[in-house]
């Protein structure tokens, strides 16, 4: 996971410089997360979106293997990661990973050493916000995410920021 964010780093300079929209004080960010884990391989999908409606969507392969639950949390640590380096500081979260949302609200532990420190991340970056809130959604209610993690499955499919 170090590695990934190290590697990451870098390429959120590129983004941050091709993004012309920045955040004005106050303005809270809506964050969309989907993470997959299958045979093919793992990925996320993420979309930002400004108060506007401006949308910034973002797919990610991972060269590395997980379980589906820690795609879940890569996903929106790869978010929160963009979201920092736009210099959002107001950001709502939205995942339908109930697990991930539970663990973060309390409601269900954290088991799994693995999962903990994922968990562990998540609490750490969540702390630099200057308002933070994490919601669960039905699947069905976060289309802008799944629809374009659903072409992670796909071998073949071509990763990019959008």
């Amino acid at each position: 996971m170090a590695d990934y964010l190290a590697e990451l780093s870098g390429e959120l300079e590129v983004i941050n410089e091709r993004t012309a929209l920045k955040p004005l004080p106050g303005e809270t960010w809506d964050l969309f997360t989907d993470g997959t884990s299958c045979a093919e391989g793992a990925g996320a999908c993420l979309v930002l979106a400004s108060p506007c409606g401006e949308e910034h969507t973002y797919a990610l392969r991972f060269n590395f293997d997980v379980t589906n639950n820690e795609a879940e949390y890569e996903a929106l640590i790869a978010g929160l990661n963009i979201a920092r380096k736009m210099n959002i500081v107001n950001l709502r979260v939205f995942t339908d990973s109930q697990l991930v949302a539970n663990q973060f609200n309390g409601s269900f532990e954290a088991h799994d050493p693995s999962i903990q420190k994922y968990l562990q991340l998540l609490k750490e970056m969540a702390a630099r916000f200057e308002r933070f809130e994490l919601a669960q959604v039905p699947r069905n209610q976060n289309k802008k995410a799944d629809a374009r993690t659903a072409k992670l499955d796909e071998p073949n499919s071509t990763i990019y920021p959008q």
